[in-house]
């Protein structure tokens, strides 16, 4: 089975219209944590820069976005692996 992580920039919904929404698709097969987490941190710069075009405070938001993208993708992924290559701590059930 192919596992696709979808990485959406929610931290850019409390802002910004829901039509600026944006996501990207990251493919999980067959790499390392490290390269999962490069792609994930590609995708969601990647995701951030759209999501903050004309923003009154873009820096800021961008900031916000790229943290929440990061966790949230990460979380959603739950391998502790690529949490500890992105200095992420998963919480225990």
């Amino acid at each position: 089975m192919i596992r696709i992580l979808t990485l959406a920039a929610v931290a850019a919904l409390a802002i910004a219209p829901a039509a600026n929404a944006q996501s990207a698709r990251v493919a999980v097969p067959g790499k390392s944590p490290e390269q999962l987490q490069a792609d994930i941190a590609k995708a969601a710069r990647s995701v951030c820069r759209l999501a903050v075009v004309g923003a009154t405070f873009p820096q800021e938001m961008y900031d916000s976005c790229y943290k929440a993208a990061m966790r949230d993708a990460i979380t959603q992924l739950n391998d502790p692996a690529v949490a500890a290559a992105a200095g992420i701590k998963l919480a225990q059930r």
